[in-house]
């Protein structure tokens, strides 16, 4: 069956679009994430600190507004299943940390932690102003929001079903389980995640639980509540190396 979210979308912008996405169904699914990772090369380049805020708060809503643009050809995001996701996303998330710390320690782990003149810390740099308040809001509202939507809909909607059939993708349903798919799309995490072994291993929890509940909404929700918890742990400890 054919995803839903590419037949029969009436876009509030133009009939050009829509027979673009008819020919490129990837477009939608891939151009938020790669908005993101543009404007977050856009960090990497911009070496002032000072630019910091500004930067991340142009990347959030600068792939917000590129996911919102192509929401009407996305497939149904399906039920929340809160009960499920709120859980796994605090155990995700005591996973990341307390995982990466073991990783960590260990003689033979790389790459070498971050000293602490590259971390960035928001109440050095910001003090204690509403500057700080309102990089804080979104940097963890973002996190907690925006990136899953991305995310997901990259990862779980696209890739584990690219990953399996590259020339129709998009009429396999959604969770549908190969083991290349599964390890490919976990291991790619790695590319991502500066804590790439808690990256892999916390892709393969979600796409378990993508694969049993095969709700994209059920994921976000997950992968927000992960994301929350973590930052919310990074602000109370200053463990920036999680930032």
């Amino acid at each position: 069956m054919d995803d839903p979210g590419l037949s029969g979308v009436t876009h509030p912008t133009s009939a050009r679009l829509a027979r673009l996405v008819e020919h490129y169904p990837h477009l939608p699914y891939v151009a938020p994430m790669v908005t993101f990772l543009l404007l977050m090369a856009l960090q990497s380049v911009v070496t002032d600190k000072a630019w910091f805020p500004a930067l991340y708060a142009l990347r959030t809503f600068g792939a917000l507004a590129v996911w919102c643009y192509f929401r009407p050809f996305y497939p149904p995001l399906g039920r929340m299943w809160l009960a499920i996701a709120v859980p796994a996303g605090l155990i995700a998330a005591y996973g990341w940390v307390t995982i990466h710390h073991w990783f960590a320690a260990q003689p033979w782990y790389w790459p070498e932690a971050p000293s602490v003149t590259e971390l960035y810390n928001p109440f050095e740099r910001l003090g204690d102003g509403w500057k700080l308040w309102t990089f804080l809001a979104i940097r963890i509202g973002g996190a907690a929001t925006v990136v899953p939507m991305i995310e997901e809909i990259f990862w779980r909607a696209f890739v584990l079903r690219a990953l399996i059939d590259w020339d129709r993708w998009e009429k396999l349903p959604l969770g549908q389980f190969t083991w290349p798919s599964f390890l490919i799309c976990s291991a790619a995490s790695a590319l991502q995640h500066p804590q790439w072994e808690v990256g892999i291993l916390c892709w393969m929890f979600y796409n378990a639980l993508f694969y049993w509940k095969k709700s994209l909404l059920c994921l976000m929700i997950t992968h927000g509540v992960t994301n929350l918890a973590l930052y919310i742990y990074v602000v109370i400890y200053r463990e920036w190396v999680f930032w």
